[in-house]
């Protein structure tokens, strides 16, 4: 494999969230000229970058040639640490080696490499290395449970010791994990409901995500100074624990490390935490004491240090809060269960509202976003179950200024009943308001470009709709399931329509395709039952899979001449068109084209026609004649199968073989004349046809008679 070049990373970490695996929470610093500040070597490029919570600063090494093995690395790190005076000495705390963790576009091809998060000291070589290499990840791998050596009480350990993988079932009671353990690995103890008292001696310094989730027996927990870091849901449903102390040697606290904890009066964050992950106190009412300077908790509300974050909001009996305005973010679960709150305005700064943020506010039913920043967030109400009570009108009022609508910024709201996006609104993203079913009314801006995949799916009550003449692009299943959608107007501005566009928009009768658009993607009227008839305008060029499947009101369509191919099921299902012409341009018919199509009686096939897939006629039933051009060279599986009012057929010269299946159970047809160049038919080509028995033998002696029954106890059926 060969490895990117340093521009290629350069422009990757540039959007580092989105090209990061697990590091997606670190972002780059920036060089005097707004790039990615970088050191690069023989084979390497460092970036420094900042963990957006705590702030603290990392070195993340990216490699330009192919790097020795884990092992060999290490060793290689420690002969340099060790033998090598000229290099000079840095404080590393962890060096963590990730696999497959970095997203980039590199020789034509988006591929993820490797990379090496270090602890970032400024003014110090990045090819230095603490002799001491800690392994910082807490997942129990299978290849480490395979070599596991087992203590008395059946709890697995790595083989050097130095990781807790996981316990027994059976453990009962109080245990001590062995000293010299320096990570508690993810959910090692959860569920272990006889388990009561635990010791965590000092040498531990991670507790992985859900260690003791869910021991409701457990009451006594003995943290000794040493753990740095309390992972996710830690202590969940721990509903028997009563008191806890955390060291002061903790820096980072995990999401949700204490909920359920019903039985817990206190917890104190110690004075070295520098990091919350989400809410750590989600669903959990005891008093709360904060001892870090990193976090300020006034009025039973918890911030980050500048008052720009709020971490949770805890009292729940609040009916009114008046967020502050140095405030840009809210948290994860920020203001879970705060039922009585009733109205919400963001103030200008706010970019960014964590997921579920106001889940459980049963009351909140107005609010009023205002923004500094040029975008509503990515999932900035995604979740939020206030908007999911479909007992409430909710109505959203988006400030000017905004000029794009993020990813899933609206989803799920089901109560949402009306939008009005200004006209500073240029973009929406990708399931911006998917699941908002009962949204009836959205005011556009005129000047939206860009319309994104899934952006309006599943907004059933939505039942007309006028896109602005400024949009160029519906992107994928942008309306899909919009089941009350009855019209909609097109703008000769659009040139793409995306698959599945308006895929389930079962009440739409009234469509009119712009003269810009080029090509009819695959499913994008799919399943459009009300849709009676749509002209296609003279520059589309190709009808994709599935297009129209399931139009079963479909009466009539008249494809143009600049049409070329017709896609696989492209008009499937549609029992009530009757006529139909293919144009001399189209050259290939795809499989199922035309399946089901039981109203259809003639189809004249054009002159320049080379293929007909599979089954592109079957159960075609009202059929009565087909004539198929000189061009056609093959007729494929099943493609006129079940047509059982096929009475006509003409196979012209240039046929060389026929199908299984082809013309199984046409039973209106009593003739049929195959020419000499035909030198072999499929398995059941005519099956259940009638044929006259002399003309039935002198196939069978040409072809065998497995042209017209089942052979080797094989069952075929076209549908399937």
């Amino acid at each position: 494999m060969k490895y990117p070049k340093i521009s290629e990373y350069v422009k990757a970490i540039q959007d580092a969230g989105a090209y990061l695996n697990k590091l997606a929470h670190l972002t780059p610093v920036l060089d005097d000229h707004g790039e990615p500040y970088h050191i690069s070597g023989d084979s390497f490029v460092v970036f420094k970058m900042q963990d957006k919570t705590s702030g603290k600063c990392y070195a993340l090494k990216c490699f330009t040639e192919k790097q020795e093995v884990r092992a060999e690395t290490y060793r290689q790190i420690a002969d340099e640490r060790s033998g090598v005076a000229r290099i000079p000495l840095i404080t590393i705390t962890s060096i963590r080696i990730l696999e497959k963790e970095l997203l980039v576009q590199s020789q034509g091809k988006e591929e993820r490499y490797p990379v090496m998060l270090m602890n970032w000291v400024d003014g110090d070589s990045p090819d230095v290395y603490q002799l001491e290499i800690e392994d910082m990840f807490t997942e129990a791998t299978g290849e480490e449970l395979y070599e596991a050596i087992t203590d008395e009480f059946g709890v697995n350990y790595s083989e050097d010791g130095r990781k807790l993988l996981q316990a027994s079932k059976e453990l009962d009671g109080t245990y001590s994990i062995r000293k010299g353990t320096r990570i508690v690995c993810d959910w090692a103890f959860s569920g272990y409901s006889s388990l009561r008292s635990v010791v965590i001696p000092d040498s531990v310094t991670r507790i992985g995500n859900g260690v003791f989730s869910d021991c409701n027996s457990l009451s006594n927990i003995v943290i000794l100074d040493g753990v740095t870091s309390i992972g996710d849901r830690v202590f969940y449903g721990c509903k028997s624990l009563t008191d806890i102390v955390i060291p002061d040697s903790v820096t980072s606290i995990g999401d949700c490390a204490f909920s359920g904890c019903s039985s817990l009066e206190y917890i104190s964050i110690p004075k070295n935490v520098i990091c919350l992950n989400g809410n750590p106190f989600f669903n959990w009412n005891g008093k709360l004491k904060c001892l870090s300077p990193n976090f300020i908790y006034e009025d039973d509300v918890l911030f980050d240090k500048d008052k720009s974050k709020i971490v949770a909001c805890r009292d729940k009996n609040t009916t009114s809060y008046v967020i502050p305005d140095s405030v840009t973010s809210i948290g994860k679960d920020a203001f879970y269960g705060c039922k009585f709150l009733k109205s919400l305005v963001l103030p200008v700064g706010v970019t960014s509202i964590g997921f579920d943020a106001f889940r459980g506010c049963e009351s909140l039913t107005d609010i009023v976003i205002h923004a500094s920043s040029s975008d509503v967030a990515d999932s900035v109400f995604k979740g939020c179950v206030f908007l999911s009570n479909t007992y409430l009108h909710v109505n959203i009022v988006l400030s000017d200024g905004i000029t794009s609508i993020g990813d899933s910024a609206f989803w799920g709201c089901h109560s949402l009943r009306s939008v009005v996006i200004p006209d500073s609104v240029t973009s929406i993203g990708d399931y911006a308001f998917d699941g908002c079913e009962f949204l009836t009314d959205i005011v556009f801006s005129d000047r939206i470009t860009s319309i994104g995949n899934d952006a309006f799916g599943n907004c059933k009550s939505l039942s007309s709709l006028i896109l602005p003449d400024s949009v160029t692009s519906v992107g994928d299943y942008a309306f899909d399931g919009c089941s009350s959608l009855r019209s909609v107007v097109i703008p000769d501005s659009v040139t793409s329509i995306g698959k599945f566009a308006f895929n389930w928009c079962k009440s739409l009768a009234e469509v009119v395709i712009p003269d810009s658009v080029t090509s009819i993607g695959d499913g994008t009227f799919k399943y459009c039952s009300a849709l009676r008839s749509i002209v296609i305008p003279d520059s589309v060029t190709s009808i994709g899979n599935d297009a129209f499947w399931g139009c079963n009101s479909l009466s009539s369509i008249v494809i143009p001449d600049s049409v070329t191919s017709i896609g696989n099921c492209a008009f499937g299902g549609c029992c009530s068109l009757s006529s139909l012409v293919i144009p001399d341009s189209v050259t290939s018919i795809g499989d199922r084209a035309f399946e089901s199509c039981r109203s259809l009686t003639d189809i004249v096939l054009p002159d320049g026609i080379t293929s007909i897939g599979d089954g592109a006629f079957y159960y075609c039933s009202a059929l009565r004649s087909v004539v198929i051009p000189n061009s056609v060279t093959s007729i494929g599986n099943g493609v006129f199968s079940d047509c059982s009012s096929l009475s006509s057929v003409v196979i012209p010269d240039g046929v060389t073989s026929i199908g299984e299946g082809a013309f199984k159970g046409c039973r209106s047809l009593r003739s049929v004349v195959i020419p000499d160049s035909v030198t072999s038919i499929g398995n059941r080509a005519f099956d259940e046809c009638y044929f006259p028995n002399d003309l039935k033998q002198k196939l069978i002696s040409r072809f065998g008679k497995g042209i017209f029954e089942q052979l080797y106890g094989g069952l075929y059926y076209y549908g399937e």
